[in-house]
């Protein structure tokens, strides 16, 4: 877990430095385009995918039937990048006003349902067979290997989005498609077949199991990273200068994000494996613990953001992208109440409740949907309903956590399934 946990650290900060480079190197109105695509991108990876990593991470850590798992692991990853694939192009008349119409951006999406297939495939094996060093360092590789070939297009000059763009793929490719067959023989050497394991191990089952979980990524991204998306769609001609100047400083805002959201199928194994020994107590006192930790958060970072954030998003984009304080200090308040229903949500797909997760996200993006609609100003109604969303999400999780916390642990009630 700590080697996890430095390896997304690390690496969110690198990303971070990635969009940066990027920013400075295109002007706000092309670097709006990039944020949508970027925004896109993560919906196509974290959407369809994360779901497999976490469901993957938790059936490993069972130590059962891996053999299984594996093949029907990447039977679902196929089917995740042809849905991925076939949505993106039936969705393709509103996702080209954001993308400016160009077409190798396009395309860049189009490649990114393939290659997240086999980059989630690759987490959520070394996941779940507990080589979390092996994790960290490719999440780190992936992460250099962005910031190198940005920064190469940056000293070349002259170069599109486009090109920044296709930077993603090749990092993504480069870092993860050559270590899948080392990790997938060794997995596989593992823990042989159990008769009684094949029902419940197949690329089906395996379906039925993260189909929820699937509504609720789906839900996760557009809530984190639809909104970018439709402010740079809706935004005026004489308002995409101040809609890329948006997206830079939330992509800043919601840095901590790029660390946990990446992060969470790694706890999955470790609180499958407290919940199956009974040692619920145990969960929600961790659940306690980061409960006051991200209050504590709230307390100091919001006036901060509201205070210091503006000259820090002009540092690190460039003199053009000017905020207010009061825009930075709602996003961050936001991005803190995010951070909290990431993490309550981990319980729920630990616990094998699969469908509180799907419902926690449904309500922050619905709840988000009726205030973006609500409120008056494209730039203003991002922020506040991505807030508004993510404590909506964050109350139900709780809640739904409270009604159901004496039921059985995932490993139990899917034995006898």
């Amino acid at each position: 877990m700590g080697s996890a946990g430095v390896g997304v650290l690390v690496s969110g900060l690198l990303v971070n430095v990635y969009l940066a480079v990027v920013a400075r190197a295109l002007p706000p109105a092309e670097y709006a385009t990039f944020g949508a695509f970027w925004a896109l991108a993560l919906v196509v990876a974290f959407g369809p995918f994360l779901p497999l990593e976490q469901e993957l991470a938790r059936r490993l850590a069972l130590r059962r039937s891996r053999r299984r798992v594996l093949r029907s692991g990447a039977v679902t990853a196929g089917a995740l990048a042809l849905l991925a694939l076939v949505v993106l192009l039936a969705a393709s008349p509103l996702v080209w006003p954001s993308l400016d119409g160009h077409v190798w951006i396009f395309a860049a999406l189009l490649a990114l349902c393939f290659v997240s297939a086999v980059q989630f495939l690759l987490r959520g094996v070394l996941i779940g067979t507990d080589r979390l060093v092996r994790h960290g360092a490719v999440m780190v590789l992936d992460s250099l290997l962005r910031v190198a070939i940005a920064a190469v297009l940056l000293v070349v000059g002259n170069v599109g989005a486009a090109a920044f763009c296709w930077a993603l793929v090749a990092a993504i490719t480069l870092a993860h498609a050559p270590l899948l067959p080392a990790a997938w023989r060794r997995a596989a050497a593992q823990f042989p077949d159990a008769p009684e394991d094949v029902a419940s191990n197949t690329p089906s089952a395996l379906a039925r199991a993260a189909m929820p979980l699937l509504v609720g990524s789906v839900c996760a991204q557009l809530l984190l990273n639809g909104l970018p998306v439709v402010v740079v769609a809706i935004a005026p001609d004489t308002a995409q200068a101040a809609a890329g100047v948006f997206v830079a400083a939330f992509t800043l805002a919601k840095a901590p994000l790029s660390m946990v959201v990446p992060l969470q199928s790694a706890v999955v194994p470790t609180l499958t494996r407290l919940l199956a020994d009974g040692r619920r107590g145990e969960v929600l006192r961790l659940l306690g613990r980061g409960a006051a930790a991200l209050a504590a958060l709230v307390v100091v970072g919001v006036p901060a953001a509201w205070l210091v954030g503006p000259p820090i998003v002009r540092l690190i984009f460039g003199a053009d992208y000017s905020i207010g304080g009061l825009d930075l200090a709602i996003i961050t308040a936001g991005v803190l109440a995010h951070v909290g229903l990431v993490v309550v949500t981990q319980v729920h797909v630990a616990r094998g409740r699969h469908v509180d997760v799907a419902l926690s996200w449904m309500t922050g993006l619905l709840a988000a949907g009726v205030t973006f609609a609500l409120v008056p100003g494209v730039v203003v109604a991002g922020e506040i309903a991505f807030g508004v969303g993510s404590v909506a999400g964050t109350v139900v999780s709780v809640l739904l956590l409270l009604r159901t916390h004496e039921g059985l642990p995932a490993p139990e009630t899917e034995r006898h399934a």
